[in-house]
């Protein structure tokens, strides 16, 4: 039998009955309910054009991470502000560490871009470590560094020290760093983790950033970055199409960055529910890799990869738990640098989370 992989969470054989999804790394609070309220009554906006010179959600953002308004761009979600960024920088040679998000491989080879990948190691928990600097110092080939932080699969949170140092040097030879912290809303120190401060004095430094995943918003498609360097914005703005982003997405944006509550909820239940599963999964023999995002990197238990048939039941785990039992969880297998023997979990309210690891009792 052959099993498939599809290439991003929330995706399935419709023949099979999803209860519950944990392929998808949302929010599992669910849309803000005060979001959802002004759309309702705000449906109107549907009917006009966006108007792209009176953007509150601009401002918002601005004051909320103190940076110019000039320094910002604002995209149809993350995903197509990496691509503009690849055609906007248009590097020769990229430098990506795996296992990470393929569509940074996927924009930068658009643009005809080699991409390097730097392999991460399991065994020092996927994290980059001062050999990725050395490395990187030692060679200088690359035009850009794409990084995510913290990182997609793995949860994995580079230290701001670590994020400095590293934009000290590309800043020092012109290299581009941009870096994808679409997962930074989960993490308790945001402010101190995050590279946003960076940008002012590091004119190569891109950070990216979404409403998807903090406030469950993928259907929305809100993303923008910031930098300091003008000319990056002004390409931005020149590639993408006219009135990429709807008036509905902005003022769903503005509306959610107000949701301070909510957000600390949110990170609250996530750390806790975090801890809950990890322990548990330990207990049945799954390895569980560090993670401060609101996802797990977990692999298979020894019993069963040292198994006579540990590839037949790595191939199938993930569809025989979707078919059996109607939980969904992501293969990362097509993640590079990982086989079928990784999953990826979300970390959903407590009684999904429960839900799961009776169904994970199963097969153990």
């Amino acid at each position: 039998m052959t099993y498939r992989t599809y290439e991003h969470g929330g995706i399935y054989d419709k023949s099979y009955n999803i209860k519950y999804d944990f392929s998808v790394n949302v929010n599992p609070l669910g849309m803000p309910e005060r979001v959802k309220n002004v759309l309702v009554e705000n449906i109107s906006l549907l009917e006009k054009y966006p108007n792209s010179e009176d953007c509150p959600f601009l401002t918002k953002i601005s004051s909320k991470y103190n940076i110019p308004e000039d320094c910002f761009f604002i995209g149809n979600g993350a995903s197509e502000v990496i691509t503009l960024i690849s055609q906007a920088i248009l590097p020769r040679t990229a430098i990506v560490p795996v296992p990470t998000f393929s569509g940074y491989r996927k924009a930068l080879s658009s643009r005809n871009c080699y991409v390097k990948e730097y392999e991460l190691r399991s065994e020092d928990n996927f994290m980059l470590t001062e050999d990725f600097l050395t490395d990187v110092k030692r060679e200088r080939e690359a035009d850009a560094i794409f990084l995510c932080n913290p990182n997609n699969p793995t949860g994995t949170l580079i230290s701001r020290e670590f994020i400095k140092k590293l934009a000290d040097f590309c800043e020092d030879f012109g290299i581009y760093l941009v870096i994808d912290e679409c997962f930074m809303g989960f993490v308790s120190n945001e402010k101190n983790a995050s590279a946003l401060s960076l940008v002012k004095d590091h004119p190569h430094l891109v950070v990216i950033n979404a409403l998807t995943k903090l406030y469950c918003l993928p259907g929305i498609r809100l993303g923008y970055c910031a930098c300091s360097n003008k000319r990056i914005i002004s390409d931005l703005n020149a590639l993408k199409p006219e009135w990429n982003v709807s008036s509905y997405a902005m003022l769903a944006g503005e509306t959610a960055l107000s949701e301070d509550e909510y957000v600390k909820n949110s990170i609250d239940l996530i750390s806790a529910e975090r801890e809950f599963l990890t322990k548990e999964l330990l207990d049945m023999g799954f390895t569980v890799f560090d993670s401060e995002a609101n996802f797990l990197l977990t692999r298979l238990p020894l019993s069963i990869l040292n198994s006579p048939s540990a590839i037949t039941e790595c191939n199938s785990f993930v569809d025989r738990l979707a078919k059996d039992s109607g939980i969904l969880i992501r293969n990362c297998d097509n993640f590079s640098g990982l086989d079928s023997s990784y999953f990826r979990i979300a970390v959903r309210n407590h009684s999904e989370n429960a839900e799961l690891l009776h169904a994970l009792k199963k097969y153990i």
